[in-house]
This record gives structure tokens, C-alpha cells and sequence, in this order.
């Protein structure tokens, strides 16, 4: 049910988005009322998103107050799911957006056409001036389909990676060490068999939900290619459902969202031997999750010998009616475009940055992490990101990964076979996107890039 929502909730945001992108919003590109005569940046701003955000800004606001003291910084906080709502409803309303506003990778293709945003392309932000200095794939990311506008700087990349419990697997008589897991867990077999170990009959469980091992093959989130054509089909797609099927028969998940509070709990507790995220899951483990865990949590590469993959990471954009745009610029670029602010922020929240100037520090990318045992978690990481391949963003990104979910979930309850499984989800995604896609179709025709 919590899935269907998320499916629901991604295509009234697209539309409201899609329909703010046509109209415009209420209030015009004002003035910024900030600033002061002798030049300098000054007045009050807020910001908006989801933890850990607010970690890793509060982690690197002595320098930004150092360099801007006149610059007031508010953050106003709440979950994912919710700040991405509230910030639809502001934007079509034209009122009540923060200054500047984080946005998450899987939403990005439903905001960079929208005119409600900030363009960044122009004076006096010069952002184009910045691009050489981001990872590019997820610099494109954030252009208009026709390229003439610009609305959101990247702030990181999550290459993705396998979190796990060490004092669980050894306990279970499994190896520790980040290499042996890795190569004990390449194989779908070998994933089965560490389940097996681990589990203790309704106390202790592999992972929250054996779904996810089959959004491993999807967390790049490159569903649709350039004609729009669902890519469903993957190599080793059927290989993983049928453990996917083995694990949920046999009890070997918890069968909860990876995001519930049941979840949590189970991962502090030990109860929840292992997830999969992008890096960006280091932090919410450090500051929100576990943070007694220090110790008990590795890291390694994806199960089922999964190539490298990146899953989400995060943008930041100013809404056009900011009435102290110049202080919402200043606050971007200290926080993204310079080493320090990224690297600050990295540091406390594992928000692998996009801004490439930031890897050049070898004493943060080489160096050890005590929460996960003095392992180079940043380094594997920097591997990870080194690997990253380019992808199509579309604007039904979110309600295809919501689809995953709920029809692989729906499909194991029915004993639906793996084939059966995966024909249950591209019908599903194809259902439940049609609106949007057509949206989609006419944003690339608007902008002369569809002609079929």
C-alpha cells in the first residue's frame, strides 16, 4: 500500500510540476531584498529538505558564516517524501518556497523544465562558468529538454554499495572482511546461502526486503531509453527474481520497507543484518539510524555481482519567487562549488560529492572511517564513481521505481514465477505512467526534440 501511494503521490507532483512549467507562477523573478550598501550579501534565508542534509550544512556553515557573516541560514527540515510536497504545492502556488530548495535525482527530469525555478544560466549566477567542474552526467541532468535553461547545481552522487552488519556475519560464521563478502555474495547462489546463515526464524533476517535485490538492476534509474522505450529486460533479470522468490518463500527477509521505521530498528539492532544504498546511507546510518554502530557496519560492492551503479543523490535550486536570491547563490556555490564546503559536508554525512575539484584531498578520500572499522570506505566509493555511466532521466523515473516495489511484492504474494514477475512489472509501469509519458512527449516536442 505504502507503494501504491508513492505511485499516486509521483504523478499528481508531476502533473502540478508539468502545469507550473507551462503557466508560470504567481510571483515574477523579484529583487533580492538582501544585500547592503557597500555591496556585501546580507538577509535572511531559507532552506529546504531531508535529513541528512541538515547534518552536513550545519557541518560546513562555520566556513560559509566565516565567508558570509551577514547571511542568516535557516533550515527547514522534514522527510523526503514530504518536502518534495510541500515544495510542489509552493511552487504551483507561487508563495511559501524556501529560498533555496534540495531535490532528489529521481525527481530532477520533472523540475529542470519548469519555469518556476530559478534559470541559472543567467547573470548574475553565470552557472555555465561551473560545469566543467561536475561530474557531467549529472551536470545534463539539470538542463532544460532544449538546453536553454539551467535550474539546479548537483550536490553529490551515490555510488552504490552493500552496508552490512560485521558482528552479525560473524556471528553467522560468515567472513568480514569487504573483499571475502564480496566475492562469497557475486553470485545470486551465494547471496541465497548468506541469507540462510544469517537468519534466525522470525528474529533475525538478511535484508528488510527481497525486492530490492532486484532494484539493484534498476538503480542507475535508466528505465526508458531516448525514444522512451521501457528497458525492462536485464542481464541476469530472471536469475535474480528466482532467489528474490527463494528468499521471500524461505522467510530470509524481513519483508518491510527498507525505509520503515521496522527497518531502522532492525538495522541498529542487529536484527537487519544488511541493506544496499547509494553512499549517501553512510550518513544516515552515523547520524540517524545507528549512530552507537560505530564498528559493526562494513561496506563493499553491490551483491549478485551487480556493475557499478549509481542510486540518487541530490540538487539544489532556488524557486523564482526568493525574495534573497543573491544570498540563496552565495549559500549554493559556498556550499557546492567549493572544496571546502563539499568536502565538509562529506565528511559528515558521506554525501559523495559531484563537484570532482573536492576528490583532488587525498588526506578525506584515502583516509579511514572509524564508523566502519577503519575501512577506506571513500576510496571504494571514488572506485564506484570512477565507473559511472551516463543515463536517460525522464519524468516517469519515480512511478517506474515505485512499480518495482509494489509488482515485484504483488507478484511474490500471487506465486507468480520470475517471468511472470517481470512481465507484471513493465505492464504496470507502462499503466501507470501513460499520463505522464505523454507529458513527457510533449515537453520534448515544445523543445523540437520529438518527431516520431
Amino acid at each position: 500500500m505504502k507503494n501504491n501511494r508513492r505511485r499516486i503521490t509521483a504523478i499528481l507532483f508531476t502533473i502540478i510540476l508539468v502545469m507550473s512549467s507551462f503557466t508560470g507562477c504567481k510571483s515574477s523573478d523579484s529583487k533580492s531584498t538582501g544585500g547592503t550598501s557597500d555591496g556585501k550579501i546580507s538577509g535572511t534565508i531559507t532552506v529546504g529538505g531531508w535529513p541528512s542534509g541538515d547534518d552536513a550544512f550545519k557541518a560546513a556553515m562555520a566556513g560559509f558564516n566565516e565567508q558570509y557573516p551577514d547571511i542568516k541560514v535557516e533550515l527547514q527540515f522534514t522527510d523526503t517524501t514530504s518536502h518534495h510536497q510541500a515544495l510542489q504545492t509552493a511552487l504551483a502556488a507561487g508563495t511559501d518556497a524556501p529560498d533555496v530548495a534540495m531535490v532528489e535525482g529521481a525527481y530532477i527530469a520533472q523540475y529542470r523544465d519548469s519555469s518556476a525555478l530559478t534559470n541559472l544560466l543567467e547573470e548574475p549566477y553565470n552557472a555555465g562558468d561551473l560545469k566543467d567542474d561536475f561530474v557531467a552526467y549529472k551536470w545534463e541532468q539539470a538542463n532544460s529538454s532544449d538546453g536553454s535553461r539551467f535550474v539546479a547545481i548537483p550536490w553529490d552522487i551515490g555510488p552504490c554499495s552493500y552496508f552490512y552488519r560485521t558482528d552479525v556475519f560473524k556471528e553467522a560464521g560468515l567472513p568480514t572482511n569487504p573483499d571475502e563478502v564480496a566475492k562469497l555474495m557475486s553470485t545470486w547462489d551465494g547471496v541465497l546461502k548468506v541469507a540462510e546463515a544469517v537468519n534466525i526464524p522470525g528474529k533475525r533476517w538478511l535484508i528488510p526486503d527481497a525486492s530490492y535485490l532486484y532494484f539493484e538492476l534498476f538503480c542507475n534509474r535508466d528505465y526508458y531509453d531516448k525514444d522512451l522505450n521501457l528497458q525492462i529486460q536485464r542481464d541476469g533479470d530472471l536469475d535474480c527474481l528466482n532467489a528474490v522468490i527463494k528468499m521471500r518463500q524461505n522467510k530470509w527477509d524481513m519483508n518491510v520497507d527498507m525505509w520503515s521505521s521496522e527497518a531502522y530498528a532492525g538495522y541498529a539492532a542487529g536484527t537487519c543484518a544488511s541493506v544496499f544504498t547509494g553512499a549517501w546511507f553512510g550518513g544516515f546510518l552515523k547520524t540517524d539510524i545507528d549512530p552507537d554502530g560505530a564498528g559493526h557496519w562494513a561496506v563493499t560492492t553491490l551483491p549478485g555481482a551487480v556493475k557499478s551503479s549509481n542510486w540518487g543523490g541530490s540538487f539544489l535550486v532556488i524557486p523564482k519567487q526568493s525574495k534573497n536570491k543573491d544570498a540563496a547563490w552565495a549559500f549554493i556555490k559556498y556550499m557546492l562549488a567549493t572544496a571546502k564546503g563539499q568536502n565538509d559536508m562529506f565528511q559528515a554525512v558521506d554525501y559523495y560529492p559531484a563537484y570532482k575539484p573536492a576528490w583532488d584531498d587525498k588526506t578525506i578520500y584515502d583516509a579511514e572511517d572509524p564508523y566502519f572499522g577503519g575501512e577506506k570506505t571513500k576510496a571504494l566509493w571514488a572506485k564506484i564513481a570512477s565507473e559511472l555511466q551516463p543515463v536517460n532521466t525522464t519524468m516517469m523515473d519515480t512511478t517506474a521505481e515505485g512499480c518495482i516495489y509494489s509488482s515485484v511484492n504483488a507478484g511474490l504474494e500471487q506465486g507468480l514465477s520470475a517471468e511472470q514477475i517481470r512481465d507484471l512489472v513493465a505492464s504496470d509501469i507502462e499503466k501507470a505512467t501513460a499520463e505522464v509519458k505523454q507529458q513527457q512527449i510533449q515537453v520534448l516536442k515544445d523543445a523540437g526534440l520529438w518527431d516520431k
